[in-house]
């Protein structure tokens, strides 16, 4: 009986090792595939939704703002268009339409946003109505008071839009949010990968030293190249940690992107307002309408009548001209923007990632039966 223990042990530890590590591959190519597709769905929803979304919509903005100051300024200089308030006023209008048709394709914030941006559209279809009314006014001779009183129920409306969208960019930025910062970026979720890596490396080691120690053999190959395709495994699940800090990096390129579209729109209201004002005190007449005026400029007081001629309000100032005007800040949003696109297809991109991982296990599977299979084929064929 004593002769036979060591045998009978021998053979239990090889069949243990052989389960144990057959369970182990799988429960860690699952652990793996779970956060290692999780992490790039996330990404894939930020690429495709979310961060295109965010741009687009202040990108809305920015084209309804250019297309309403083309129309002050086509009206302020008094040109007789016979079809429209200008060229540039309609190729800005038909920018704002393709970004907030892109915006509702992209739409990462749900029925909310979507009912938002229905709005949004129903809205610029009225404004436009409304510019086109006023420019139908001020082709008449003495219609500039209708046009300038139409042009300003526009104005109120586009200050409507333009705060419906910035509600609206704010939920698409709270969806990018939620990505980034969710569960399966979190690193909690590394956890669910490295740990059962870890437990299946120690547990490849200790039986290459029971085998070495039992059949006298300084490496069992097979063993060895299946503990190669369990490093493969976690180095190539090991991926998804950059992939999240590359949507870390969309997050903040998009955010840089909307501040400096935020910029831009401040300049272009400042813009606007003083067009509009001008307008205002061209059409009120004397004693004019100082009350309405002090609203369009934003100024803190209503400023005093005029006495004599009307006097045009102040253009706006040098320094939110040259803002608005700036090829820097263009130039500066439009970079974050790509930059925002470039990191997160680069989160996005699996580079094939999920057949790596399946193609390791397999290959580990293999080779850790192949490896213990043949020592205990070796094993009893010493016993006879």
């Amino acid at each position: 009986m004593s002769a036979d223990r060591p045998t009978s042990t021998t053979r239990r530890r090889l069949w243990g090792f052989l389960a144990a590590l057959l369970v182990g591959i799988v429960a860690t190519l699952g652990g793996c595939l779970a956060v290692f597709v999780g992490v790039h769905r996330t990404a894939d929803a930020a690429h495709d939704r979310s961060v295109p979304a965010v741009l687009a919509v202040y990108d809305a903005q920015l084209a309804l703002r250019q297309a309403h100051g083309a129309a002050l300024a086509s009206f302020s200089a008094g040109t007789r268009l016979l079809a429209s308030p200008g060229e540039d006023y309609q190729n800005q209008i038909a920018r704002a339409g393709q970004q907030l048709a892109q915006a509702a394709e992209d739409n990462a914030a749900g029925e909310s946003g979507s009912r938002d941006i229905q709005v949004v559209e129903a809205s610029v279809v009225t404004y436009t109505g409304l510019v086109e009314r006023a420019h139908a006014y001020f082709a008449q001779d003495g219609g500039s008071v209708l046009g300038t009183a139409t042009l300003w129920d526009a104005s109120t409306l586009l200050e409507e839009i333009l705060r419906r969208l910035d509600a609206l960019g704010v939920k698409q930025i709270d969806a990018l949010n939620g990505q980034t910062d969710g569960l399966w970026t979190s690193w909690e979720m590394t956890l669910l990968w490295l740990v059962p890596v870890l437990a299946l490396l120690a547990l490849l080691l200790s039986a290459q030293r029971f085998l070495r120690r039992r059949f006298r053999r300084q490496l069992n190959v097979p063993l060895l190249l299946a503990t190669l395709a369990v490093v493969v495994m976690g180095a190539t699940t090991a991926m998804s940690l950059w992939s999240a800090n590359q949507l870390a990096d969309a997050r903040a390129d998009t955010s840089q992107a909307t501040s400096d579209r935020k910029v831009q729109l401040a300049a272009l209201s400042a813009r606007d307002s003083g067009g509009l004002a001008t307008l205002l005190a061209a059409a009120c007449g004397s004693p004019g309408c100082p009350d309405t005026i002090a609203r369009v400029r934003g100024d803190a007081s209503p400023a005093p009548a005029p006495t004599g001629s009307p006097t045009p309000a102040p253009a706006p100032s040098a320094s939110s001209a040259a803002t608005a005007s700036s090829p820097g800040v263009t130039e500066a949003g439009a970079r974050h923007g790509e930059d925002a696109a470039r990191s997160a297809e680069r989160a996005a991109d699996s580079r094939a990632g999920e057949v790596v991982l399946l193609a390791a296990a397999l290959f580990a599977l293999a080779m850790v039966a192949l490896g213990l299979l043949l020592r205990l084929e070796e094993y009893r064929f010493s016993q006879r």
